[in-house]
């Protein structure tokens, strides 16, 4: 796999797309949790869902960053595969419970809006 920080271009990857079974969008910068979600990323967790769809490769598209209830919906529906969610579980009173609700919220997002 490979990760790229927010301010890093899709393009870095352009050329190793065939290669790669993951892509990791970072959606903070990293170095400690509990940061707030760069919200200028979802477009680029769409353009990277519209690269992989378009390699017809197997590649999980991961995002890692602020994930909450409040983010799950919007970056599901941006193209995530996988959520990384540090702070919003471990930092839960009950982390059944919040693993629960992000489950949730995130099975919710892909249901079709009427």
């Amino acid at each position: 796999g490979v990760a790229l920080n927010p301010a890093t271009s899709l393009t870095a990857i352009e050329e190793i797309l065939h290669d790669i079974d993951l892509l990791l969008l970072m959606t903070v910068n990293p170095g400690f949790g509990g940061q707030t979600f760069i919200t200028n990323t979802l477009p680029k967790i769409q353009r990277a869902r519209q690269m992989i769809d378009a390699s017809r490769r197997a590649i999980f598209l991961e995002v890692d960053g602020g994930i909450d209830l409040q983010t799950t919906p919007a970056v599901v529906k941006a193209g995530a595969d996988v959520l990384v969610a540090g702070t919003s579980i471990f930092g839960a009173k009950d982390i059944s419970a919040a693993c629960a609700a992000l489950k949730e919220a995130a099975w919710n997002a892909t249901l079709m809006e009427v």
